[in-house]
């Protein structure tokens, strides 16, 4: 006769989702009222009263520990070292409960009893409390201890608040009590989010400076990370005559020539061009934003610079120049923007020449022109700055070219270019300058010709070829490289 009470085919089974945690509340009780206990836990001068089956089935440590061949699996009383009693206390209360009371005084305590008793869901219970405790002023010793108890998840997690946060975090005490290897890991890190190289450098020499003494022996290693092609030239030669600890300085200055090339002048040496390295390409979390500066705004004639922050997508006005002006020249180099020439409040044509520190949000002078150019091209190449061609009232358009020297700090006029003109597209490729169009010299400006000549500048011969023309003639357009 068939047994009713099988399972037959079509029955539905029913699962109680209360079942397990009525079963575990009962076997707590039954703890606390020490009925089944059959071992106790030594532990420091505490006692617990334990099931030797609960524990074996929530930790391999103590499965292992109560049975094989292992002596304390036959022992009634088992000593548990390495472990404050009231930290155990709360482990076991887990164990038995599926809770485990989580704070700031005892997280670390907790994470690393629960990693040896190898209790693995605490242990990722306390890496998430540490989580969200995370801040700049702690992220560093939360990072060395997951790396100390090799937390892999949680040294990823603080890894990459700290390459986030890394202008914040660079700042803090904690950072300057990073490791050597600590401190190389993060700084070679492609993920810092930073604005500009020379942040690095900062960071990088505060450590050293931290301890100078023990640290200067590590200066190579620490700065090896460091990419110096894409420091300004200026800043750092600045930074190096300010260190005041000569064997750092000459370290410092040591280093350098590696990377750069040195010119000597009358004056001192100066680094005039960087050779091409690996590390010539920005870090791929370094911050890029967008800069406005100048021209028309509304009916007058501006003269602030707007940021825009692609990551927060939205603009901010971050500082002012020194003159209002519109149909300028402006480039980039070495992290600094330069402004040149254009069209004054007054109307006048300009020789003004001013850089923007992005860093600090400040204009600065610098020597003017020789020449009075609006609607110039302008275009950096081999650390030098050229301002090609433009226009003023009195002499029309100009086929003049004058090229800012940072070793001497001065404009000085370079080959004229075969054809006058002005609102041409500069730009500089593989070491060579290309104007293309342009208005050509008219009487009445307000409708001279336009041009569709292209001219290449080669500095190292200082000449000017002319090449194939362009399909269409224009002026005040725009020019990308590719």
């Amino acid at each position: 006769m068939a047994n009713e009470d099988c399972p037959k085919a079509g029955d539905n089974p029913f699962l109680s989702d209360k079942h397990a945690q009525l079963i575990l509340a009962q076997i707590n009780k039954m703890r606390n009222g020490e009925h089944f206990c059959d071992v106790q836990l030594q532990v420091g001068k505490e006692t617990f009263k334990v099931h030797r089956l609960i524990l074996a089935a929530s930790s391999p440590y103590f499965a292992a520990l109560f049975t094989g061949g292992m002596k304390e699996s036959s022992k009634d009383v088992v000593q548990i070292l390495g472990i404050d009693a009231g930290i155990f206390q709360i482990l076991l209360d887990f164990i038995y409960t599926g809770i485990v009371n989580i704070g700031v005084n005892n997280v670390q305590e907790l994470i690393v009893a629960a990693d040896m008793l190898q209790l693995t869901e605490v242990v990722n219970l306390c890496c998430e409390f540490l989580k969200g405790q995370i801040d700049p002023l702690n992220c560093i010793g939360i990072f060395q201890f997951s790396e100390q108890i090799a937390c892999h998840d949680l040294l990823e997690f603080t890894e990459n608040y700290i390459h986030v946060h890394f202008l914040e975090v660079h700042s803090g005490e904690e950072f300057l009590a990073l490791t050597k290897d600590q401190l190389i890991k993060i700084l070679r890190s492609e993920e810092l989010s930073i604005e500009d190289e020379y942040q690095v450098f900062l960071a990088a020499m505060q450590w050293i400076l931290k301890d100078l003494g023990k640290r200067r022996k590590h200066v190579v290693e620490v700065l090896e990370p460091i990419r110096f092609p894409l420091l300004p030239p200026q800043r750092l030669l600045k930074y190096i005559e300010g260190v005041s600890d000569f064997n750092l300085r000459v370290a410092l200055q040591t280093l350098l020539k590696e990377y750069c090339e040195v010119c000597k002048s009358s004056k001192e040496n100066k680094f005039c061009s960087f050779l091409q390295t690996s590390k010539v390409r920005p870090r791929k979390k370094a911050r890029k934003y967008l800069y406005a500066v100048g021209g028309w705004v509304g009916a007058e004639i501006g003269n602030t610079i707007e940021r825009f922050d692609p990551d927060e997508n939205k603009w901010e006005v971050v500082g002012n120049m020194a003159v209002s002006r519109y149909y300028f020249g402006c480039c980039e180099m070495q992290g600094l923007i330069y402004v040149i020439g254009g069209i004054s409040n007054e109307g006048i044509e300009l020789r003004s020449f001013e850089v923007y520190d992005p860093l600090s949000k400040r204009w600065s002078p610098l020597p003017p022109m020789g020449t009075r150019r609006a609607y110039l091209g302008v275009a950096a190449l081999n650390d030098c700055i050229y301002s090609v061609g433009g226009w003023n009232e009195t002499q029309d358009a100009l086929h003049t070219v004058e090229k800012y020297s940072f070793e001497e700090e001065k404009w000085v006029e370079v080959a004229s270019m075969k054809v006058p003109r002005a609102g041409m597209c500069v730009v500089a490729v593989n070491g060579l300058l290309y104007v293309s169009g342009g208005r050509s010299s008219s009487h009445d400006f307000l409708a001279p010709g336009t041009l569709d000549s292209v001219e290449v500048y080669n500095p190292h011969s200082d000449t000017w070829t002319e090449i194939s023309n362009m399909i269409t003639s224009r002026c005040e357009g725009g020019v990308a490289v590719l």
